[in-house]
């Protein structure tokens, strides 16, 4: 089992042990927070000098994203042109396949695209509904047979899956995954509600510049209706799941992506 651990911050080098032999950096959802080049550098230094596996993480996108994507695919495929990268964005993905068709770099799937049934409150329904239901809940789109050969078409032979709390089934699967552990996110949008404010004297909210603020704020999220607690992570809710599978070998899953951090 390949073991892997996933930082979004230069700093957060100091998480990686002897115990791994890749290291996942970038963002997954925010385009604003997408590294540059400067920073990916001393990754990429870090990653020589200790003889470690890469994977490059992409978020989804809009059109400035995509400008600065291509900065580091150019330098990514000029320092460490065999490393892998997580495509969250189909633009992205096409983009890739039209500009740098002839590289050399693998790509996988991003767990945004994977299509898990990630609502926590999957829980209660465990025990009242038949057996071929919770097998369903428990899939995901890559391992439908058309969308397998689709995701092979295009090259792209892992998918990045989330450690569901109902359990994971992957019937015949087609694709290795890689498993992440513990966050699993639940679900983002582009409208950040941390960066959002009231106007002084109306209840009104608006969008303020973006200073960062997710990376100094985590909101922990309860209600009695939701079975675990969740994490709001700048425009992102997450959950936790330490429970790992032990039937990882029965479903193609053959890494570990451990995050350190809640990954934003």
């Amino acid at each position: 089992m390949e073991q892997a651990i996933f930082i979004s911050k230069v700093k957060n080098l100091k998480y990686v042990t002897n115990k791994y032999s890749r290291v996942y950096y970038g963002v997954e959802f925010c385009e604003r927070l997408i590294p540059g080049k400067e920073d990916l550098k001393q990754v990429l230094n870090f990653i020589s000098k200790n003889e470690l596996s890469f994977t490059l993480v992409t978020p989804y996108v809009t059109h400035e994203g995509l400008d600065r994507c291509k900065l580091l695919i150019r330098f990514l495929i000029d320092e460490r042109p065999n490393s892998e990268i997580v495509i969250n964005d189909w633009g992205f993905l096409r983009l890739l396949q039209k500009e740098y068709r002839n590289n050399s770099l693998k790509l996988v799937l991003g767990r945004l695209l994977t299509k898990q049934k990630r609502g926590p409150r999957i829980l209660y329904l465990i025990h009242k509904i038949p057996n071929g239901a919770i097998e369903h809940f428990k899939m995901s789109s890559v391992d439908v047979p058309i969308f397998a050969s689709f995701l092979m078409d295009k090259g792209i032979n892992r998918v990045e899956l989330d450690n569901l709390l109902q359990g994971i089934s992957r019937p015949n699967s087609r694709i290795k995954g890689s498993l992440y552990i513990p966050f699993s996110f639940l679900t983002t949008t582009r409208l950040c509600p941390v960066s959002l404010a009231a106007k002084k004297g109306s209840p009104l909210r608006a969008i303020l510049p973006c200073n960062r603020e997710c990376q100094k704020f985590t909101f922990k999220l309860q209600h009695k209706r939701m079975p675990v607690d969740l994490f709001l992570k700048g425009n992102t809710v997450f959950f936790e799941n330490n429970i790992v599978p032990k039937n990882l070998d029965k479903l193609n899953i053959d890494r570990l992506v451990y995050q350190p951090e809640i990954p934003l």
